[in-house]
């Protein structure tokens, strides 16, 4: 039953943004980049195929929705929480490999001193019984965001 509220929950926060985004047109966003996926990724439940995409985001406050366009896709992805980083110019994917498939787990987003956690999938293979190898995600490889920029103060 929780889990359906939370998903009914996600599903109604993303109805939201996707009216909000059209009524503000090309508003300014508070956050911005670019970026190359050298293979697929999943992010979030979505599947992106290898190649360019740009990243926006329209508000640095709560919930932290991150719209993705690129390769034919656009998919908008809700952040699982956030914490404080220290301003700076670098921006970055962070990601994951879990059990053989590419995650993105985070973007640490310098320019408006966020890092942003997202899901991963659970493992669908179930360790062997007396394993202890449980299937850890490991960092597999930054990804620079390219031209990013945003302004600090919430929106």
């Amino acid at each position: 039953m929780m889990r359906s509220l939370k998903f009914l929950n996600q599903l109604a926060l993303v109805a939201l943004a996707l009216c909000l985004s059209a009524g503000l047109g090309r508003a300014q966003d508070a956050y911005r980049g670019k970026f190359t996926l050298p293979f697929e990724a999943h992010w979030a439940g979505a599947v992106l195929p290898e190649g360019d995409y740009t990243i926006s985001m329209p508000s640095t406050a709560a919930p932290y929705l991150l719209f993705v366009r690129g390769e034919g896709k656009s998919v908008i992805i809700l952040a699982n929480g956030a914490s404080e980083k220290q301003l700076s110019d670098d921006s970055k994917l962070i990601v994951v490999n879990m059990a053989g498939t590419e995650t993105i787990a985070g973007l640490e987003a310098g320019q408006i001193g966020l890092a942003l956690d997202y899901s991963a999938p659970k493992s669908k293979k179930r360790p062997m019984a007396g394993s202890t190898d449980e299937a850890k995600p490991m960092t597999s490889q930054v990804i620079p965001v390219r031209g990013a920029y945003g302004a600090a103060s919430g929106s």
